[in-house]
């Protein structure tokens, strides 16, 4: 993709915004129903982590950080951060499956533009950005109610290793979508691999024993969607440290995403029309 491709697209985004909003707005039982029930996932996993720390009163991993009932509440709010950033870019990921053997990616093939991001800028989902909010708001309250104090520039570079962090796990995530071509729908691979980041992600990694966290951090990308950016938000981790985890991270994002561009470069030269 050459520069000038890449211009194309950026400028096509604001047009693909407004679709998603517009479509957004056309199911609000959708929405509401998305909201309500991340609503409830947070409030769950606050209780799970009250008890625990009501039991256990401080956390610690790796004799850096400390997690305590505030330190938790604001990973889980960072959570839903990463995942409705996640619900808002990379939702056509899960789609790829179903284009390939379903529905067809002809409409997608036929623009002057990268079949894969008309794929993702279709399924852009407008309540991603509603669950970012809520997830915003959870950390801001948490830091307010517990006392924490932020670090401006921990914060800055926790969300670039977040955006990151995320940006390689769905490029790792679209890699195995691509497999379809090959396969068949294989949405549950995908599924399986959804699970990992859900049942890691709100978990401070730098608790977990030693060969977890070495998988969580140079293999699945898992570590810097919430843990570091909670660390270097509440001032635990220094920024040299950060920025090395940032860097790991952007080298992961690249290498997922050569694999990706591989494999679906591949998987459209054996592509044939569903029906065709």
């Amino acid at each position: 993709m050459g520069l000038r491709d890449l211009l194309r697209q950026v400028r096509l985004l604001p047009t693909y915004f407004k679709l998603s909003v517009l479509k957004t707005a056309e199911n609000k039982a959708m929405l509401w129903g998305a909201i309500f029930s991340s609503a409830v996932n947070l409030a769950a996993y606050v209780v799970f982590w009250n008890v625990i720390t009501t039991q256990v009163p401080v956390l610690t991993g790796a004799g850096i950080a400390v997690w305590g009932r505030g330190e938790l509440t604001v990973l889980i709010g960072m959570t839903e951060i990463a995942w409705g950033l996640g619900a808002f870019i990379y939702m056509g990921t899960w789609e790829l499956p179903h284009y390939v053997t379903e529905e067809g990616l002809e409409k997608f093939l036929i623009r002057p533009v990268s079949p894969f991001f008309l794929l993702l800028a279709e399924s852009f989902w407008f309540g991603g950005l509603v669950q970012v909010a809520i997830g915003g708001a959870m950390v801001g309250l948490s830091c307010i109610s517990f006392g924490l104090t932020i670090s401006l520039p921990g914060l800055i570079l926790g969300f670039l290793a977040l955006v990151t962090g995320q940006g390689a796990l769905y490029a790792l995530w679209a890699g195995l979508a691509t497999l379809s071509f090959w396969i068949g729908r294989n949405h549950a691979l995908l599924e399986i691999s959804d699970a990992i980041e859900v049942k890691f992600a709100r978990m401070p990694i730098d608790v977990m024993p030693h060969t977890v966290q070495q998988v969580l951090t140079f293999i699945l990308p898992v570590i810097y969607i919430a843990t570091v950016p909670v660390m270097l938000l509440l001032g635990q981790l220094p920024i040299s440290a950060g920025l090395l985890y940032l860097g790991i991270a952007a080298g992961l994002f690249l290498g997922w995403l050569l694999m990706f561009r591989l494999l679906f470069s591949r998987g459209l030269r054996r592509y044939n029309p569903v029906g065709g």
